[in-house]
């Protein structure tokens, strides 16, 4: 038991019953971090497919939109400028961020404000019109694929980071912690049998010696009793002889 990692406790029964209700402990929250970790790891999965969509996505939305850019400024002029010059100081495109639960991590979400106004001014009004208004309807997509992607990859970073948190705390619990107190247990175990077994071979010994004594106590009785019958008849013997003699005298007056 040296070499393996055991906690510094007292063998007992207390501390046995202790331990065994920290194992239980220790099992049901490696269960738990688990079933989050499996779970975060199964949104990080969905996280990374919507990922490569809304790429793929921005990608052909950006090449689409350039191609109508090109078509606004044929039929339009060069109006990048005059856009520039008749923006508002109210945002076209507002963004908010909410939260959202996944296995207790909380994680932010990028939404598009209902609000926003595209702004045209009097860009296309002589020609090209549709054009511009069907390059910015282009763009305007792109932004907001752009804020989905940024939101995705937001979420990815959360996600991820969580990710390896529980998995440390689990594999903290699964090679670490939970060994240790197995061990432990094992320990206290061994403690507590082998002193039952030092209590048994001193009860044992213990009744040995007073078997012995007691065998010793009853052999002296014997003897202190074939000691008494003998003297008893060895003054009986002596009695009968005097007797005897008594007799004889009173034979021998006669």
């Amino acid at each position: 038991m040296s070499s393996k990692k055991v906690l510094k406790v007292m063998p007992s029964r207390m501390t046995l019953q202790q331990m065994k209700t920290r194992a239980k402990g220790a099992k049901k929250g490696y269960d738990l971090l688990k079933k989050k970790a499996d779970a975060i790891k199964s949104y990080l999965q969905k996280i990374l497919n919507k990922i490569l969509a809304v790429k793929e996505r921005v990608a052909k939305n950006i090449q689409h939109a350039g191609v109508l850019h090109t078509k606004a400024i044929y039929f339009a002029g060069k109006f990048n400028n005059q856009v520039i010059q008749g923006q508002k100081s109210e945002a076209s495109f507002k963004v908010q961020a909410v939260e959202d639960n996944v296995a207790g991590v909380k994680i932010p979400i990028f939404t598009k404000v209902s609000g926003g106004s595209e702004v045209q001014g009097m860009v296309g009004l002589g020609s090209g019109g549709a054009q511009v208004s069907l390059c910015g309807k282009a763009y305007h997509q792109v932004v907001a694929d752009l804020v989905d992607l940024a939101s995705l990859k937001t979420q990815l970073v959360v996600l991820d980071d969580a990710f390896k948190v529980t998995n440390r705390r689990v594999n903290a619990l699964d090679y670490v912690v939970l060994p240790r107190i197995r061990n432990t247990i094992k320990y206290i175990q061994d403690e507590l049998d082998e002193l039952e077994r030092e209590e048994f071979s001193r009860l044992k010994k213990v009744k040995d010696i007073m078997e012995e004594k007691n065998m010793e106590q009853t052999r002296k009785m014997k003897a202190d009793m074939q000691s008494g019958l003998l003297a008893k008849a060895t003054v009986g013997a002596e009695e009968e002889d005097d007797f005897g003699d008594l007799v004889g005298m009173e034979g021998s007056l006669t």
